[in-house]
């Protein structure tokens, strides 16, 4: 008689605990609960990291400036003979006659949409470039003539080393 009561106390407890969690869960916010790291949580990992990166000031975020100028961000690139070149590079632009007004797209727009492939484009011209000194007209030209093959609605008129470290 002990033992049935017993075990039907553990089950009436079992049950009791199902409940109460079954309902916990019911009126649970999900919502709130993240996938992943966004980086937007000061305390996260990813939120320092953000905030070291800025206190370093390190950019590879593409920027315009002004009506005819734009920041490529920060490069660290490994160019000739080994060295490692630390780089910051803006440029001016112009606007093509052909401006795209069925799409609304202007060369700002353009060259922060494809921010990435052209930052790409400086790390492929300048890695692969056989100078002693890539802080040369040559080198600027290469790198105007590869940005602009990715422009529709602008055409990049000059290239600036606003920082050039080569070590």
């Amino acid at each position: 008689m002990k033992k049935a009561f017993r075990i039907f106390i553990y089950t009436i407890l079992t049950l009791i605990i199902l409940a109460l969690l079954a309902y916990g869960v019911s009126k649970s916010d999900f919502t709130n609960i993240k996938k992943y790291d966004d980086g937007k949580d000061p305390n996260s990992a990813t939120g320092f990291k953000t905030r070291a990166a800025q206190k370093r000031q390190y950019s590879r975020e593409v920027k315009i400036e002004s009506d005819n100028s734009a920041n490529l961000g920060d490069f660290t690139i490994s160019v000739s003979n080994r060295k490692k070149l630390i780089a910051n590079i803006s440029l001016t632009f112009k606007e093509n006659n052909k401006y795209d007004w069925l799409l609304g797209k202007s060369v700002n727009g353009e060259i922060v949409d494809k921010g990435d492939i052209l930052r790409n484009s400086v790390i492929q011209t300048m890695s692969n470039s056989d100078y002693s000194n890539p802080n040369n007209e040559n080198m600027k030209n290469r790198l105007k003539d590869n940005i602009n093959k990715h422009l529709s609605n602008g055409q990049v008129e000059e290239v600036y080393f606003n920082r050039f470290i080569l070590q």
